[in-house]
């Protein structure tokens, strides 16, 4: 049940159960599992908890739900799970998705796909996932899990809110909560929540520096649904500046100072900017850390704050 996953990741589980609970789901999700690996587990979950038509998310709730206990024994129609046949997700499987999901649902109001490994569809998959995303009929949802977005179409991505799971971290790799909690952390904010900003920044500027303008789209599961007030705001552009800092430390050959668990990430970042960006982004970011004290309205402010960036980045 979804309420499985609150600890190892409780942003996720928020953002997925308030959703529900709000009416506000989407037709088509993007699972970017950082590596998580109970992301399959944990998206079957959520299919259950849309499906349930009390929307249980526990067992203790759940003992007498009949379409709950279909799911679990995997005879419900209604949830359908793709995976890779060998090496690929074929455009048959897809194509035969599509054919079963014409059909009138049954033993329930919403139809639901998984796709597990989503970044391993050939081209002529995601195209043919790609037309039933352009088209969404309201009672179907996608969900999509991958542990590589970005060998996904950007109009596959486009289509899709995207929900980056938090990396889970073996119990030696901690250096960058202490460094940084030492650092600055707001007395809003417990300590320990605070490594799951960190994951948030991180995931932002992966999303930004491959994305560009398209992070447009997505800022509401990117940022607003957990950076939703001034004290995180102002520590999120903290956290931003120690990162390019960081990014800029590994492209003058320098060791990192602050997110030392987060070498292969910031490697990645690094290799798509020079120096001169480097310095400009920073720049940017300090003042955009200046405007949050003037209490400008922050949805605003982080559009702006990505039109700016990316404008920066058009003159690499």
């Amino acid at each position: 049940m979804l309420d499985d996953f609150v600890q190892e990741q409780r942003i996720v589980h928020t953002i997925l159960k308030n959703a529900v609970e709000k009416k506000q789901h989407v037709h088509a999700y993007l699972f970017e599992t950082n590596g998580y690996n109970k992301a399959n587990e944990l998206a079957l979950a959520f299919a259950k908890y849309l499906s349930c038509p009390h929307h249980y998310s526990n067992y203790h709730q759940c003992n007498t739900c009949n379409q709950c206990k279909l799911i679990e024994e995997k005879l419900f129609s209604e949830i359908k799970i793709i995976e890779p046949d060998g090496l690929w997700i074929k455009k048959e499987q897809l194509d035969e998705l599509q054919k079963e999901f014409v059909q009138t649902a049954v033993q329930s109001q919403n139809r639901i796909y998984i796709i597990q490994n989503a970044e391993k569809m050939n081209i002529a998959s995601q195209n043919s996932i790609l037309k039933f995303l352009e088209e969404p009929e309201s009672n179907i949802i996608a969900i999509l899990v991958t542990d590589n977005m970005y060998q996904l179409l950007d109009t596959i991505v486009s289509r899709c809110q995207v929900i980056s799971f938090t990396k889970v971290r073996k119990n030696n790799e901690n250096m960058t909560d202490k460094i940084m909690s030492s650092i600055y952390i707001p007395n809003t904010v417990d300590k320990l929540e605070f490594h799951k900003y960190i994951e948030i920044i991180i995931n932002f500027v992966k999303f930004y520096e491959n994305k560009k303008l398209e992070t447009l789209l997505n800022t509401q599961s990117l940022w607003h649904a957990i950076i939703n007030d001034r004290d995180k705001m102002l520590m999120s552009f903290e956290l931003l500046i120690l990162l390019y800092k960081d990014i800029l430390n590994l492209k003058l050959g320098r060791h990192l100072e602050f997110y030392i668990d987060f070498a292969e990430e910031l490697e990645c970042i690094c290799s798509k900017n020079t120096v001169q960006l480097i310095i400009l982004k920073l720049k940017i970011i300090n003042d955009y850390r200046e405007k949050i004290k003037l209490n400008m309205n922050q949805n605003l402010l982080i559009d702006e704050f990505l039109l700016e960036m990316s404008c920066v980045g058009c003159k690499k």
